[in-house]
């Protein structure tokens, strides 16, 4: 079937409305003049595509793929199958760690346009040896095809990884990213939130879930844009990796106004019985409200249907939640 002009001026019509509607609907719910180039998160994931480069992308290939090739015949994308992964040397990952490796790069298909060896690679490979501690690991990976056809290629991988030298954890250290401003928590303190004892593996998951901890800790009061950096000392010799984790604490904040836009008017007075006006903004409150309350929420809530407007001459920060469903859209 071909596509006339006129079919690809309705695909792109219909999609323009889509987002016209959306965002009238954000006009009536926000009182702000509409614009096309910014809604807010809820919104946004209302409509076909995530985004507008995306939509017209999206259309373009829409419409490319009813339009008859020059040969006569479709041109369809073709997948990346892995039916096996193989390593070609001895190595010190655990055969747990190494099957359920294995059994996920499997269980994915790749894009045959993308650099999908290369993510093979660096994410999955790589990323599981630096989780046994080997963070200098060379994964390289060789595709052999055992069969293809117009979408589908079948491989087998060959992996060889050149392991390095395993390292453990040093001794971690806290400090400020400005040496004249002091940490607000002990060193005491900031130890116990964070999954790191000097003598395990170094992991780098684990390190990652440490920054996201003291992000948490800092946030429950009301250090909303505080942010962690990992410096680390590699001891070749000891085999040890130090960690020095360097805080920008930023502003505290306090809450100012709380505004709630959705289906369930009793929500707006639960939420400003559990954040005060005036108190210092505390995450973990938040945190808490969305889960006690998470039958009483759209299914896909999350922490992106939250508006943060920093007021920072006054230290304060008004919250705006958006609670409401998706607009019905007609044909």
């Amino acid at each position: 079937m071909s596509v006339t002009p006129q079919d690809y001026i309705f695909l792109m019509r219909r999609r323009v409305y889509l987002r016209f509607t959306l965002t009238c609907s954000m006009y009536a719910l926000f009182g702000t003049p509409p614009t096309l180039a910014q809604i807010p998160q809820r919104l946004d994931r209302c409509l076909p595509h995530p985004g507008l480069p995306d939509e017209i992308s999206d259309m373009r290939e829409e419409a490319h793929a009813k339009l008859p090739a020059a040969s006569g015949a479709t041109e369809l994308k073709r997948t990346i199958i892995i039916d096996d992964v193989a390593f070609d040397g001895p190595t010190r990952m655990p055969d747990s760690v190494r099957e359920r490796l294995v059994a996920e790069i499997k269980q994915r298909s790749y894009d045959a346009d993308s650099s999908w060896l290369e993510e093979i690679e660096d994410a999955s490979i790589l990323g599981a040896w630096q989780d046994e501690g080997f963070i200098k690991a060379l994964p390289s990976a060789r595709a052999q095809t055992v069969s293809t056809d117009r979408t589908v290629r079948h491989v087998l991988l060959t992996v060889h990884v050149d392991e390095g030298l395993q390292y453990k954890l040093g001794d971690v250290r806290f400090r400020s990213s400005d040496p004249a401003v002091p940490l607000v928590f002990s060193n005491e303190e900031l130890q116990k939130v964070i999954p790191l004892r000097e003598g395990e593996l170094f992991i780098v998951r684990t390190v990652r879930e440490a920054l996201d901890a003291l992000r948490e800790l800092y946030m429950s009061r009301g250090n909303i844009d505080s942010l962690v950096s990992a410096i680390t000392d590699i001891d070749g010799e000891q085999q040890r990796i130090s960690l020095t984790l360097e805080i920008d604490q930023g502003k505290q904040y306090r809450l100012g106004k709380v505004e709630v836009f959705g289906p369930n008017p009793q929500l707006e007075d639960l939420l400003k019985s559990a954040l005060k006006s005036g108190e210092v903004y505390n995450h973990q409150v938040l945190r808490n409200f969305l889960k006690e309350q998470r039958s009483s929420l759209p299914p896909d809530t999350s922490f992106q249907d939250i508006d943060y407007h920093r007021n920072p001459n006054s230290g304060t920060v008004d919250l705006r939640f958006n609670f409401q469903s998706c607009p019905q859209m007609h044909e």
